[in-house]
C-alpha cells in the first residue's frame, strides 16, 4: 500500500472534478479504489510572499518612472485619432472584445473634438488604443498612413501608455477603465518585442482585478447588467491571458478554477447593451460581434491545465474534445458565413485548435512502443494541424486579423513532420521529390535545428535516385516550408533580418532544447520492435 500523506486540506482534481468528498491525502482513497492517478492542485501561494513580491515589483515597477512629462505633446493630431479610432474597430476590436465600443466612441469624439482636458482613466485608454492599433500595422501602412516608421510610432505610445498609466496610480487603482486599458496593453504588447513584459505584469493585473472583485460574479453582487456584463469580458480577458503565458513558459496558470465565480459573458454584441439597461437582452445562439471572443475564453476556461482536463485518460480526452467541437459548431458556428471574413476566421481559428488539442493528446510518450498505424495516424494528424494554418494564414481577406496569430507556431507538428522527412528507413524507399531550391537560401531555415538533417536526407535522395526535372515538391515540405514562413512573418520590418529570432515561447533555444529534445529522444535507435518506425 503506497504511503500516503496529507495534502495540506485540499481536495485532489479529479475529486473536485467528480464532486466527491475527498479524504485529501495523497493518494486519497477515492482515487486509490478507483485505480487513478492523484493529483493535487498547487498549494496557494503566502500571502506575506505575495504582499513582499509586490513591494518588489512595485520598486522596479516601469509605470513608476517619475516625474511623467506632459502626455499633451505625444497625442496625435485630431485626423490621425479618428484613423486609429476605425481602425481599431476595424482590426482590432473585432477580435479582442474588451469595452462597450458605444460607450468609449463617445470619449474618443471628445478627444478629436478637443471638448475638454482628459482625465487619468481617458488618458490611459486612449494611448492604449493607438498602441494596440499601431501593433497591428505593417510597417508600409504606418509610413503610408500615419507617415511615421512603425519602431518610433510603437515607443512613443508605447510611452504613453506607461506614463499615464503611473498618472493614474495605476497600482493602487480600482478604477475598470484604467485595468481595461492595461489589459489591451498586455493583450497587444505580446506582439511588439519590445513590448511590455507580459509574464511579470499579468500578475499584476490579477491582483487589480481581485481588488476590484471581478472574480465575483458582479450579478451576485447586485450590480446593474450593464455593469456585469463589462465585470465578466474584462475578467475573462486577463483570465484567457494568463493561460497563453502559461503556455508560452510551460508553467501551470496563476488564476485557480476554485478561486472565482465569474461566469462568461454574453454573446450578445454591443447594439444590445447599454448603461442604462434594467436586465440583459435574452441571449440568442448563434453568431454575434461576441462569438469570436467568448470562444476563444471558453477553450481557455476548458482545456488549462489547471482544471480537471490534465488528468483525463486519453480516451476520454478526445470525447471531451468531440464534445466540446460538436457544442461549439451547434452553439456559435453553426451560423457562420464562410464568405464573412471574420466569421471565416473564427471558423478556421477554431478549427485549427480542435486539431491541435487533438494532436497534444495522440502525441507519442516516451517509453512507449508506437505501432505503425499510429505513427502514421501521428503524422496524418500533423500534416493536418499545418493544413488548417495554412489554410487560416493564406485567407487575403482576413489578413487584417493575421496579427493576432503571429505568437503562434506549431511547433509540435513542424517538428515532428521535419523528423519523419529526416528518418528515411532504408528498407521503404520513399517517392517524396525533395527539389524546393529556396530552402536552401532561405534564412528562416536557419532557426530550425532539424534543418541541416533534412536537407542531408534530401540530399542523400537526390545522389541515390534521379528525380525528374520538374517534379512537383513533397506536400509534406509544402507544409513545412508555410509554417516556417508564417514565423517569420511577425519580424517587423524595421528589424534587420539577421537578428530577429522567430516568435513562440521564449527564444529559439528554449523551445528547441525541449521539443526537438524530446522527439530526438524518442527517434533514438533501440534495440528489439520499437526500432522499426525510424
Amino acid at each position: 500500500m503506497p504511503r500516503r500523506v496529507v495534502a495540506l486540506g485540499r481536495s485532489c482534481l479529479e475529486c473536485r472534478r467528480r464532486k466527491v468528498k475527498c479524504d485529501r491525502s495523497l493518494p486519497c482513497a477515492y482515487c486509490v479504489r478507483t485505480k487513478i492517478q492523484c493529483t493535487c492542485p498547487h498549494p496557494k501561494p503566502d500571502k506575506n510572499v505575495d504582499h513582499v513580491d509586490r513591494d518588489l515589483v512595485a520598486r522596479s515597477f516601469p509605470f513608476r518612472l517619475a516625474p511623467s512629462p506632459p502626455l499633451g505633446s505625444i497625442h496625435p493630431p485630431s485626423a490621425v485619432i479618428a484613423f486609429i479610432w476605425q481602425t481599431y474597430l476595424d482590426v482590432v476590436d473585432p477580435v479582442i472584445k474588451v469595452f462597450h465600443v458605444p460607450t468609449v466612441q463617445r470619449q474618443v469624439l471628445s478627444v478629436i473634438q478637443r471638448r475638454s482636458n482628459l482625465d487619468a482613466p481617458t488618458e490611459c485608454l486612449m494611448f492604449a488604443i493607438y498602441y494596440s492599433t499601431v501593433v497591428t500595422m505593417s510597417g508600409v501602412e504606418c509610413r503610408s498612413e500615419l507617415h511615421e516608421g512603425k519602431t518610433v510610432l510603437l515607443r512613443r505610445y508605447r510611452t504613453g501608455v506607461e506614463h499615464a498609466l503611473g498618472q493614474a496610480n495605476f497600482l493602487r487603482s480600482l478604477d475598470m477603465t484604467v485595468l481595461q486599458a492595461f489589459v489591451l496593453y498586455l493583450i497587444c504588447g505580446r506582439r511588439d518585442e519590445n513590448g511590455p513584459d507580459v509574464s511579470m505584469l499579468v500578475g499584476l493585473a490579477i491582483g487589480t482585478a481581485m481588488r476590484m472583485g471581478l472574480h465575483c460574479d458582479g450579478a451576485s453582487l447586485g450590480l446593474s447588467p450593464f455593469e456585469v456584463e463589462m465585470r465578466r469580458r474584462l475578467w475573462w480577458q486577463i483570465y484567457t491571458l494568463d493561460v497563453r503565458m502559461a503556455e508560452d513558459h510551460s508553467s501551470e496558470p496563476s488564476i485557480l478554477e476554485s478561486t472565482f465565480n465569474t461566469e462568461l459573458p454574453s454573446n450578445v454584441g454591443d447594439a444590445g447593451l447599454n448603461p442604462d439597461m434594467s436586465k440583459l437582452p435574452q441571449v440568442q445562439p448563434g453568431r454575434t460581434e461576441m462569438t469570436f471572443t467568448l470562444v476563444r475564453m471558453m477553450f481557455s476556461e476548458r482545456f488549462c491545465n489547471n482544471n480537471s482536463y490534465p488528468v483525463l485518460s486519453e480516451a476520454h480526452k478526445c470525447k471531451v474534445i468531440d464534445q466540446f467541437k460538436e457544442y461549439i459548431e451547434k452553439q456559435y458556428l453553426s451560423d457562420c458565413d464562410k464568405d464573412v471574413s471574420i466569421d471565416f476566421i473564427t471558423l478556421a481559428s477554431t478549427r485549427l485548435i480542435l486539431v491541435t488539442l487533438k494532436l497534444a493528446v495522440c502525441r507519442p510518450q516516451k517509453g512507449r512502443i508506437q505501432g505503425k498505424s499510429r505513427r502514421a495516424n501521428y503524422l496524418s494528424a500533423c500534416e493536418g494541424v499545418l493544413r488548417h494554418a495554412q489554410t487560416l494564414r493564406r485567407y487575403e481577406k482576413g489578413e487584417r486579423w493575421l496579427w493576432l496569430f503571429q505568437t503562434y507556431v506549431e511547433w509540435d507538428a513542424l517538428a515532428y513532420l521535419l523528423l519523419s522527412l529526416c528518418m528515411v528507413p532504408s528498407e521503404e524507399p520513399s517517392d517524396a521529390a525533395w527539389n524546393d531550391p529556396d530552402i536552401y537560401r532561405d534564412r528562416r531555415w536557419i532557426h530550425v535545428e532539424l534543418r541541416s538533417q533534412a536537407l542531408t536526407v534530401r540530399d542523400r535522395m537526390r545522389t541515390t535516385r534521379q528525380m525528374p526535372q520538374g517534379t512537383q515538391p513533397d506536400p509534406s515540405w509544402v507544409l513545412v516550408n508555410a509554417a516556417a514562413t508564417a514565423a517569420a512573418h511577425s519580424v517587423t520590418e524595421d528589424v534587420p533580418s539577421s537578428t530577429a529570432e522567430l516568435p513562440g515561447a521564449g527564444t529559439i533555444c528554449e523551445w528547441s532544447a525541449a521539443l526537438f529534445g524530446q522527439y530526438w529522444e524518442m527517434a533514438e535507435p533501440r534495440q528489439g520492435p520499437s526500432a522499426s518506425w525510424l
